[in-house]
């Protein structure tokens, strides 16, 4: 039985093709077990050797990874999913239950038969994993996202910026369609309160991200700066001057950019989607992200009254980089000294 566990990741997809939130949110997760002391590294498929006690994989509830795990298994390796998830409600049930008829879903059962723990990022998650996929319920941990020191609190890291514009409206985020961002700026030009959008466009939303552009370039009080690096001082600064921020994605898991804003101490105004109801987000003002007139109202009620709109600081501390790292440092301990299966 090994003191220090020895865990090997598997991501989702590789990060030439795709990485975003969910990748940085993988990577800050290593960073923060490593921390608590495990022996944490990405799995080397091109190695014969074995030596490691369990395998992290990151990615949706899908087939993907399922040959992998199989043989995991067969090996006697404990096996962690971290997962994309659905939120409970009739409809994501309508969902399940027509995949099940129609064949995914049911033909995952027997890999979901050989996870050790599947964690989630919130207390909702875990309720359509144990009620409606009907995974074990003492097999599903919560671990929200980790959120960097820098981002708790404004700072020295508010005191500068490079930013042409002042008490902006902030978005953080790919550019893509599923985010909205077309709307916002709409919504911020009705309202004549200046814009910054941070992130770069989205592979394969190359026309949203013209669109994004020549929306932006009429507008005298908007900037796009299209990289910065994650956990970065200008990054953080970038929060600390906002007003507010804004996020209507139709689809979320948790945003990180979100939980940033929140730790910052900024009002939030999100997307009145299921993603956007957990206690990280308490108090923001939620929008019809397809309605410019609904986002209008809501970004309007949060720049009167700031502090009404931004969550409580004390849910924010879970998301602290040591007390993530100790929650998976917690789950990989507690399987390895369960012994072989």
């Amino acid at each position: 039985m090994a003191s220090r566990p020895v865990v090997r990741v598997i991501p989702a997809q590789p990060h030439c093709f795709a990485f975003g939130g969910f990748e940085i949110q993988m990577l800050a997760a290593m960073d923060s077990a490593r921390s608590a002391g495990a022996d944490i590294s990405p799995l080397d498929f091109w190695r014969r050797e074995a030596d490691f006690d369990l395998l992290h994989f990151w990615g949706g509830m899908t087939l993907d990874n399922s040959y992998t795990m199989k043989w995991a298994n067969a090996g006697g390796k404990k096996i962690v999913l971290s997962a994309l998830v659905d939120y409970p409600g009739w409809r994501s049930w309508l969902r399940y239950l027509a995949s099940f008829a129609t064949g995914p879903a049911r033909l995952l059962k027997p890999t979901l038969s050989v996870l050790d723990c599947i964690t989630v990022v919130n207390e909702a998650q875990g309720r359509y994993i144990s009620n409606t996929v009907g995974f074990p319920a003492e097999k599903v941990t919560v671990v929200p996202n980790v959120v960097e020191d820098i981002f708790f609190g404004t700072g020295d890291s508010a005191k500068a910026s490079s930013v042409e514009i002042e008490n902006y409206v902030l978005c953080v985020g790919n550019i893509c369609r599923r985010k909205k961002q077309l709307s916002l700026i709409a919504a911020c030009r009705k309202l004549g309160v200046p814009l910054l959008l941070v992130g770069k466009v989205l592979t394969g939303e190359e026309d949203y991200g013209r669109a994004v552009a020549e929306a932006m370039s009429g507008y005298r009080d908007a900037r796009w700066i299209h990289w910065l690096g994650h956990g970065s001082t200008e990054l953080a600064s970038t929060y600390g001057h906002a007003r507010a921020f804004a996020l209507l994605s139709r689809t979320e898991q948790q945003p990180i950019s979100a939980l940033e804003a929140a730790a910052s101490r900024k009002p939030l105004v999100l997307a009145d989607r299921p993603w956007a109801k957990q206690e990280f987000y308490q108090h923001a003002a939620l929008a019809d992200s397809s309605s410019v007139a609904s986002i209008t109202g809501a970004i309007r009620k949060v720049l009167d009254n700031p502090d009404s709109y931004c969550p409580p600081a004390t849910v924010l501390e879970k998301c602290r980089k040591e007390k993530v790292g100790a929650a998976y440092m917690a789950i990989y301990q507690r399987l390895v000294q369960s012994g072989a299966r």
